[in-house]
């Protein structure tokens, strides 16, 4: 998918959202689908590619791109819409047992019939809400509980229109982009950015998945498909892409109630690393799956603790090309920083930032060191790579603040991590403790 066409859906909405003007829904039919998927869907689902509100009022208009397997195309599906708003209600707080006002998600969802063709871009009119801020759309089937068939694409409400929640953010990453890769790609890559949530939420999640999309079409090094759709990690689909970005994941990363599904798919990605493919983690990828060691044991570490945020941050490694960008120096910076626990450990990870705490204070009785943030050897690692088995692994803890996906340098790190786990930066993965 070329770039001026990943922008289609962004800059339709957002210019009509800042004229304030109804623009009449573009003509659009499945002879002028993209040509550019990076990936053929799992079996029985469908890629639910973009979806944005053309036309505001009632009914609202959406434009949507999706890609269906062969044999679910033409059967008689349905388009699911969830809305979502707050309400500020009384609960009762579990500690003092007192009633406190709090502002609650709620939710309606409705169901719409369509009959998706093999690959089609489609303009659709869905009954508009009557109330809501942001609202969810994907593929279901017709039965009496409906199943998803697709992943889920969510809209925010901004002004009289539902966009994507990072439309007003773009700008500030694509002027921020890397001019190139500092390394020239072996081949054309592919790459799953993953970006399913069953803890807590960040409101950064789409901004950084798609600034990864962009990092890889502006320097050419691979194309992108962003999914919160579990079944992308069915070993046949999965074997599609060359690496896999866990893009702030929390709670179950799969999370089906079906354990066979479960350990099938935890499998297929301990396999595809293993076996020479990559995996890249940003934020939150170590705040999830505890009960899955493996995982753990591969990223590097799980989350402890947040105490930190206006940091110091020390380069460990100036020489390292994912380095390069920081030229030999620390810096400044802030953000929400992890602290790690088991299985962290420099006897098995190349340390590539930590926080310099020279600079800082480390004091376990500051407010905020709970359930065992700090540690006692004082060691906080930022980012950091590995090898595993045949494969390669990049994680950076930056990312839960917007500004760190408009900020050069950072954006130059993740590049080049990302290069790394492709395959097509060489660094030394040698673990800190044996240099």
């Amino acid at each position: 998918m070329k770039l001026s066409h990943a922008f289609l859906f962004l800059l339709t909405g957002l210019l009509t959202a800042m004229a304030r003007t109804e623009t009449p829904a573009p003509a659009v039919s499945a002879e002028n689908a993209p040509t550019g998927f990076p990936a053929v869907p799992p079996k029985g689902r469908i890629i639910l590619w973009g979806a944005d509100a053309t036309k505001a009022g009632t009914p609202l208009t959406y434009q949507i791109s999706y890609l269906a397997d062969a044999a679910i195309a033409g059967q008689a599906l349905q388009m699911a819409v969830k809305s979502t708003w707050q309400v500020e209600k009384e609960v009762k707080n579990n500690k003092t047992g007192a009633l406190e006002k709090k502002k609650i998600d709620e939710h309606a969802i409705k169901f719409f019939p369509l009959t998706p063709k093999k690959q089609a871009v489609e303009t659709i009119a869905l009954p508009a809400f009557d109330q809501g801020t942001a609202i969810e759309l994907f593929f279901a089937d017709t039965s009496g509980k409906p199943q998803a068939l697709s992943n889920v694409i969510a809209l925010k409400k901004k002004g009289p229109l539902y966009l994507m929640p990072e439309a007003e953010e773009v700008a500030k990453t694509v002027a921020a982009l890397p001019e190139q890769a500092p390394a020239k790609p072996a081949k054309p890559h592919k790459v799953l950015v993953y970006t399913a949530t069953s803890g807590f939420k960040h409101d950064s999640i789409p901004l950084g998945a798609r600034t990864i999309l962009l990092l890889g079409q502006k320097s050419g090094a691979w194309s992108a498909l962003i999914s919160n759709d579990r079944h992308m990690f069915e070993p046949e689909t999965l074997a599609q892409f060359d690496a896999v970005m866990m893009m702030q994941n929390t709670g179950s990363l799969f999370g089906d109630p079906d354990k066979t599904v479960n350990e099938r798919l935890r499998k297929s990605l301990l396999d595809f690393v293993a076996g020479g493919k990559g995996l890249a983690g940003s934020h939150a990828a170590t705040d999830c799956s505890y009960d899955w060691k493996e995982y753990g044991a591969m990223l590097g570490g799980y989350f402890a603790g947040h105490p930190f945020g206006k940091i110091s941050v020390r380069n460990e490694d100036p020489l390292s090309p994912l380095n390069a960008a920081f030229k030999g120096a620390g810096f400044d910076f802030q953000d929400e920083m992890y602290t790690f626990r088991e299985p962290y450990s420099r006897e098995k990870l190349h340390i590539l930032l930590s926080l310099d705490i020279s600079k800082m204070q480390d004091d376990p009785a500051k407010p905020g060191f709970k359930m065992k943030e700090n540690r006692p050897d004082h060691d906080y690692a930022i980012s950091w790579i590995r090898e595993y088995g045949q494969g390669r692994v990049f994680y950076c803890s930056f990312g839960h603040q917007h500004h760190v996906w408009s900020t050069p340098t950072l954006l130059q790190h993740y590049l080049a991590g990302m290069q790394y786990v492709l395959g097509d930066l060489k660094a030394d993965a040698t673990p800190s403790a044996r240099k």
